[in-house]
C-alpha cells in the first residue's frame, strides 16, 4: 500500500488508539516525510501509527504493509 493510502488508514483509526498523541505525532511525522519526499519514511511513520491504533496483529495493519 503507498504512503499515502497508509496515512488515510491512520488517520481513520487514530482516534481509537489507547495513546492517540502518539499515533497522531506519527501521522504528522508521516505527513511532514511526505512533503519531503520521503515516500518509505512517511510509509514507516504511518504504519507505526496504525500499530498503536489497531495493533500489529490486526488484518488492517497486515493488509497496510503490504
Amino acid at each position: 500500500m503507498r504512503a499515502q493510502q497508509i496515512i488515510a488508514l491512520a488517520l481513520k483509526y487514530a482516534p481509537q488508539a489507547q495513546m492517540r498523541s502518539s499515533a497522531e505525532l506519527c501521522i504528522a511525522d508521516a505527513n511532514a516525510c511526505l512533503a519531503r519526499g520521503f515516500e518509505q519514511y512517511a510509509r514507516d511513520r504511518a504504519l507505526k501509527s496504525l500499530a498503536y491504533s489497531v495493533g500489529v496483529l490486526s488484518p488492517i495493519y497486515k493488509q497496510a504493509q503490504e
